[in-house]
């Protein structure tokens, strides 16, 4: 036994913090949480003592933040809802309050601790905040329930003990005792083999662990409690004064363990402890209980230099041996030619022999190199399909050998063959893509209407409809007022589609709509494009036909010539999806399949694609402008600044 056992109980603390970021509950407000503060004898802080919080832990502290507060962050707040799936019931304009509260017992001393058997953790913390909304209580429990699934949680294997909602009122309480938990995996071989595998030996971290760990949310009417509390060797103390303090309407510590959610759970324990194992030596610090969203200025990873660092350090479990095939739709457009280029080096860099192929953007061509792959010996092949529902049956022959495949940013139809998805949160594309004009026409406070255009992807490509919906969510109530007009009619995705994704097919388009519905200086107000393929095909249409204002024109994926339209005020933006991210987590995933290990997934039931729901790694993008340009892209690497001028 050593050191790690007493990480592994913080590393479950932390996460259950990440499952949070009788009257079936407790009545909640302000003051009274301020007094079950004052009688647990916390220390208050104040917002700018927040970042050193740790200092605060031992002892305890709260925190209560008012809506003066919540306005100076409420860009940041407003990306963890979004985020998190929660923005569809609140934003930050709806809270009236948030608070926090912690202690935890022994964690000052655990730097020192040598022999885990002398260790003592006793901790809780609460989170609560009024949204301000009744009636919301099933919108804000489909945000947990996302939440649950990022972390390898099905809902349904809750029992209505650990699991409750209707509009005003909801609950999730669920306890894990972690002895119990640690027998379960140490008798397990398959499962102790695939740890040791992904994490090193993790016998020590298991044995002898002992202690509970227990997490609850309760929400009535527009106000929410979340509470996370654990011990290891101890009396539980602190835990139980915070739940009375609290008056919690069920301490979930009673609950017994559910053993089908305890074991959802394992891998995640594992790495989190193996986290905190590194800096054994030095003071615990809390990561942060979600991942952080990447808000619009945001500075990617710093693009490879092919001469010098052509990948970033491979990690030792991700190295490995064996054949993978890369199947990108063509090399003229250099985000595909990108990201294979990435994915191969960082494969490479693994071990693993790569078969990277171009297919010209010619559909039988990609079969026919896929075919070849799955020939030659491929036992993992990664796809970015040219039409989404071409690919069923070279893919079938795929899964007779036992090839995995990984679709790579477009999801592939009609099969049963595909094995993950990873890509970028596309329906967060087409919300960033639709708010941002909703903003730039400031359309909630400008009086009169606007004229607006509809241009989205290709019909096959299960990405577009995304794009589109996710669009069309954040402007088509203005559509509905008729605050946008549509003078062509064209708003349904059938009739909005470009095959293919061509400019020249999205200019032929433009060019009639503007032939048809704009001849005489009529105003177009925006253009919604789901791309930059075919934001090109609009702007190409506008300069040769139209004379009026330009219109706030929106793209996807800041290729060099739509950089360029932005800055030269042609293009008012382009999601900026990080490819280097994508194709580095595509490798990723590609070397724990070569070696057994559980593979990374963040969503679960998003994406059907007609036979089965698959596997997905979601990725979160960032939409680019002429103000933020040299931030996001140049000053990280990814485009040098001469690249972009004319």
């Amino acid at each position: 036994m050593n050191r790690k056992i007493v990480s592994a109980l913080l590393a479950v603390v932390m996460l259950a913090g990440i499952l949070t970021g009788c009257s079936k509950t407790t009545a909640m407000n302000k003051n009274k949480f301020i007094k079950s503060c004052e009688k647990l004898k916390l220390t208050e802080l104040e917002i700018d003592e927040l970042d050193e919080i740790e200092k605060n832990v031992e002892d305890g502290f709260y925190f209560v933040g008012d809506e003066d507060i919540i306005s100076g962050k409420s860009k940041v707040i407003d990306q963890y809802l979004k985020m998190l799936k929660f923005s569809k019931a609140f934003t930050s304009d709806d809270l009236v309050y948030v608070a926090l509260a912690g202690k935890c017992a022994g964690y000052d001393d655990l730097k020192d601790v040598k022999d885990p058997e002398d260790a003592e953790l006793d901790g809780a913390f609460a989170f609560q905040m009024d949204f301000g909304q009744k009636g919301k209580a099933e919108e804000f429990m489909d945000g947990v329930e996302y939440v649950l699934k990022k972390a390898g949680i099905k809902p349904k294997k809750l029992t209505p003990q650990e699991y409750y909602v209707s509009e005003n009122e909801a609950f999730l309480r669920f306890h894990i005792d972690l002895e119990k938990l640690a027998e379960t995996v140490l008798d397990d071989d398959d499962t102790m083999k695939s740890l040791n595998k992904k994490y090193g030996d993790v016998e020590d971290l298991l044995e002898g662990l002992k202690g509970d760990i227990a997490v609850s949310i309760e929400i009535k009417g527009s106000t929410i409690l979340i509470f996370a509390g654990g011990v290891v060797n101890s009396e539980k103390k602190v835990y139980k004064d915070f739940v009375k303090a609290f008056g919690l309407a069920k301490d979930p510590m009673t609950l017994p363990m559910n053993e089908e959610v305890a074991e959802d759970m394992v891998d995640k324990v594992v790495l989190y402890a193996k986290y905190i194992s590194k800096i054994a030596n030095k003071k615990p610090t809390v990561p942060t209980a979600t991942p952080t969203p990447a808000p619009d200025t945001a500075t990617p990873t710093p693009a490879p230099d092919p001469d010098k660092d052509p990948v970033d350090p491979v990690d030792p479990v991700l190295t490995g041996s064996g054949k993978v095939g890369v199947s990108m739709p063509t090399k003229d457009l250099w985000r595909w030619a990108q990201d294979g280029d990435r994915m191969k080096k960082e494969l490479e860099a693994m071990g693993y022999t790569v078969d990277l192929q171009y297919a010209g953007n010619r559909v039988d061509t990609q079969v026919q190199q896929i075919q070849n792959m799955i020939n030659s010996g491929c036992e993992v092949i990664v796809v970015a399909a040219i039409e989404s529902s071409s690919l069923a049956q070279v893919l079938e022959n795929a899964k007779a050998q036992d090839v995995t495949v990984i679709a790579y940013d477009r999801l592939i139809l009609g099969t049963e063959a595909v094995d993950y998805f990873v890509s970028f949160d596309n329906y967060m594309v087409g919300q960033l893509q639709g708010k941002y004009i909703v903003e730039a026409l400031d359309l909630d406070n400008a009086n009169g209407s606007f004229n607006i255009e509809i241009t989205a992807g290709d019909p096959t490509d299960n990405n577009a409809a995304l794009f589109y919906q996710g669009a069309m969510d954040a402007i088509k109530p203005y559509i509905d007022s008729g605050k946008l007009k549509v003078l062509s009619g064209q708003k349904d995705f059938k009739d909005v589609a470009t095959d293919s994704w061509k400019t020249d097919n999205a200019q032929a388009r433009a060019e009639n709509i503007l032939a048809a519905y704009y001849p005489s200086g009529t105003n177009i107000d925006a253009w919604l494009c789901s791309n930059d393929s075919t934001a090109c095909g609009v702007i190409n249409a506008l300069d040769k036909y139209y004379k009026g204002n330009y219109p706030v024109i929106t793209g996807q994926d800041c290729d060099i010539l739509s950089v360029k339209h932005i800055i030269a005020g042609k293009q008012a933006m382009s999601v900026f999806k990080d490819t280097r991210t994508l194709a580095s987590q595509a490798a990723k995933m590609v070397s724990q399949v070569m070696n057994g290990q559980k593979v990374d997934v963040n969503d679960i039931d998003t994406y059907n694609n007609g036979k089965k729901d698959i596997s997905s790694y979601l990725c979160a993008p960032v939409f680019v402008t002429a103000d933020n340009y040299k931030t996001i892209l140049v000053d990280s690497g990814y485009y040098t600044q001469d690249s972009l001028d004319y």
